[in-house]
């Protein structure tokens, strides 16, 4: 319910918001590409996203010079590419725990930090954790040159991610991986508030893969808030003391930015 809970807490600001369900989830499912779901990219859910945007600007009780586009995860991608295209553009992005590098370099960035931790723990010696870490450099190297994976190297788990994506979802992983988000943010209006968070505490989003955005940000001279670290908080928007609903520095994010 995390989309939910952010719209709870805009609603505090008298922010009236649109949630819808995307391809693949609720009552949606995957809709028009229930029949060949291989077809599905990271394109129809942009469009899907465009078409809520719109809308919310066709309802009567919105102002359409203070539309936000707010967007969690890759979510946040999603968003940033629509506020650089929609019409009228958005007076403000908000990101939020977004993707915010090309996806396969963010899912090799998460499966390195688990084999280190594994080794850490004992559960890998630091030849296997290189092997392993080397077994997926090269099966990025290989969605990306659309060669089949060599997954020998790969613990079971990791075997059967890589080959699911190059299964039913390659279409989707090839195309979102064709994303790099710091380079998105040029075509935002420049003066559009943004809000990007990143959560001191969110292993799938580390802070430091926002690094090449937040700068793409400023050269596109957008307004602030710009990046704010929310400590202890998770991928989830939760922190220790707040396991179920979005935390203190969450809320207090959102409110500077919605309510200004």
């Amino acid at each position: 319910n995390t989309l939910a809970l952010v719209a709870g807490a805009l609603g505090t600001d008298r922010v009236a918001t649109l949630r819808f369900d995307k391809y693949g989830t609720g009552k949606t499912g995957l809709g028009a590409y229930r029949d060949h779901p291989e077809t599905l990219d990271y394109p129809a859910f942009v469009r899907q996203a465009k078409a809520a945007y719109a809308t919310l600007r066709d309802q009567p009780e919105t102002d359409p010079h203070a539309l936000l586009v707010i967007g969690h995860s890759e979510g946040g991608m999603t968003a940033l590419l629509l506020g650089g295209t929609v019409r009228p553009r958005p007076a403000g992005v908000g990101l939020l725990q977004p993707q915010a590098i090309r996806l396969l370099d963010l899912v090799a960035l998460q499966l390195h930090a688990q084999t280190a931790e594994a080794a850490r723990q004992g559960q890998l010696t630091t030849e296997q954790q290189d092997a392993v870490d080397a077994a997926i450099d090269a099966a990025v190297t290989a969605l990306r040159a659309h060669r089949p994976v060599d997954t020998t190297g790969l613990p079971p788990a990791l075997a059967q991610l890589f080959t699911a994506f190059q299964g039913p979802s390659g279409r989707f992983v090839d195309s979102d991986d064709a994303v790099y988000p710091p380079d998105a943010a040029a075509a935002l209006r420049p003066g559009t508030r943004v809000l990007l968070t990143c959560g001191t505490n969110d292993t799938q989003v580390p802070c430091a893969t926002t690094d090449a955005l937040t700068a793409a940000l400023r050269r596109a001279h957008t307004g602030g808030p710009g990046r704010v670290p929310l400590p202890g908080v998770d991928h989830l928007l939760h922190d220790a003391d707040h396991p179920a609903t979005p935390a203190p520095a969450v809320l207090d994010a959102l409110h500077r930015f919605a309510g200004h």
